[in-house]
């Protein structure tokens, strides 16, 4: 879909990992008028900015994308002067202060958008549609001994992403958390085991790593005469339906569920970011509701803090 009669003027505030042709293909669809930047890159299409006042001025919407500039007093002068805003990280902002965030959105009619590259995947977008109720979610994400493990936080890297796409599965109010986790190689947690009960009677566990072998990244979840495993290392949704079989009777040697397997082209970040920036422009212009509402996030970030207090108690250092 696409709308030609709403452009926006945007700013954007850091260099993150957007490019040239990212701003040429969103200019192209005409989703983008004017385009700013405040310490960004030196592009040609980029009106080099001096502060956030400028900013403010000559901007429909803001996109920050470095964790240095993604601040609560940043991202709040920018909400204020009712502007809407897109959040690449989130690292350096509490929940409490989300929470503010999301309040003074309301009030001033914007919308705040954070970043789930995850949500955006050829995998995940193929769930769009399908009815979707399972009892049994089960999350591995390790990440293979690199040498650079040590700069992936494992709470705000890894399982915070994953646990607002389970959120976003289960659809339902958290009931309890439990959470675990040792350091075997570092101070801080290397390997974690988290279980999250919904009151709706959907459980779900989730193993993260980074110290593994091999990287592995899949949510398989179970609901009645189904079963889905999202490969986002291989871009694969495997569909295992069971109805018809069970229906028919006991299974003969040799027999199979019904097994359906979808690969998907490999996308590079580019392309899932250039589809979270078309997510932002359509809750902007059509107030449809983006895959990165604050709401939810502020939910899954809640239910992270709950972790972190359970390993609080549970860590075992090395």
């Amino acid at each position: 879909m696409q709308i030609n009669s709403k452009s926006l003027n945007i700013g954007i505030v850091g260099k993150g990992d957007f490019s040239e042709e990212l701003i040429h293909n969103l200019q192209q669809k005409k989703m983008l008028g004017m385009c700013c930047g405040l310490y960004s890159h030196p592009f040609e299409e980029l009106i080099t900015l001096r502060n956030f006042e400028e900013l403010e001025l000559s901007s429909d919407a803001v996109l920050i994308f470095d964790p240095e500039f993604c601040l609560y007093e940043n991202v709040v002068e920018v909400v204020k002067s009712c502007k809407h805003i897109f959040i690449a990280d989130t690292t350096h902002i509490s929940r409490h202060e989300l929470k503010k965030i999301s309040a003074f959105a309301k009030e001033a009619g914007v919308v705040v958008q954070i970043s789930n590259p995850m949500k955006y995947t050829n995998v995940h977008a193929e769930l769009k549609g399908q009815e979707v109720e399972p009892h049994i979610i089960e999350c591995s994400h390790y990440i293979c001994r690199k040498g650079q493990q040590d700069k992936l936080s494992l709470i705000e890297d890894i399982l915070l992403p994953d646990i607002d796409i389970v959120l976003s599965l289960a659809n339902s109010r958290v009931k309890s958390v439990f959470a675990t986790g040792v350091g075997v190689l570092f101070d801080d947690p290397d390997v974690v085991n988290a279980r999250i009960e919904f009151y709706n009677g959907c459980n779900a566990s989730l193993s993260s790593s980074r110290i593994a072998d091999k990287d592995v990244h899949k949510i398989r979840f179970f609901q009645n005469s189904y079963y889905y495993t999202l490969n986002y290392q291989n871009h694969s949704l495997r569909v295992v339906k069971g109805q018809d079989k069970l229906m028919e009777g006991p299974f003969t040697q040799g027999e199979e569920l019904a097994d359906e397997t979808n690969y998907h082209e490999t996308v590079n970040r580019q392309e899932i970011l250039e589809k979270e920036l078309e997510s932002f422009y359509y809750c902007i212009v059509l107030g449809s509701t983006s895959g990165g509402n604050i709401d939810q996030f502020i939910e899954a970030r809640n239910v992270t803090d709950l972790v972190v207090d359970q390993l609080e108690r549970n860590f075992r250092r090395k």
